[in-house]
């Protein structure tokens, strides 16, 4: 193996202990990564809503306002 040739694998081989041991110090990072990946679906948060909306309006009577 040549000089060169050596000198890059050992500088990637450092490299990926390096990331590998800052990925292990930081483990909640590793979360919010693999948490933003997911598809955002607000379609219940919407409909609980919407709901909450009509009940508080069908308890709220025009007439009794003072």
């Amino acid at each position: 193996m040549t000089r060169s040739r050596a000198f890059n694998r050992f500088h990637r081989f450092t490299a990926k202990k390096r990331r590998l041991s800052l990925r292990a110090a930081v483990p909640n990072l590793q979360d919010d990564i693999h948490s933003g990946n997911e598809a955002v679906n607000h379609r219940e948060e919407l409909h609980q809503r919407a709901w909450q909306k009509d009940l508080m309006l069908e308890l709220i009577d025009p007439e009794e306002t003072y």
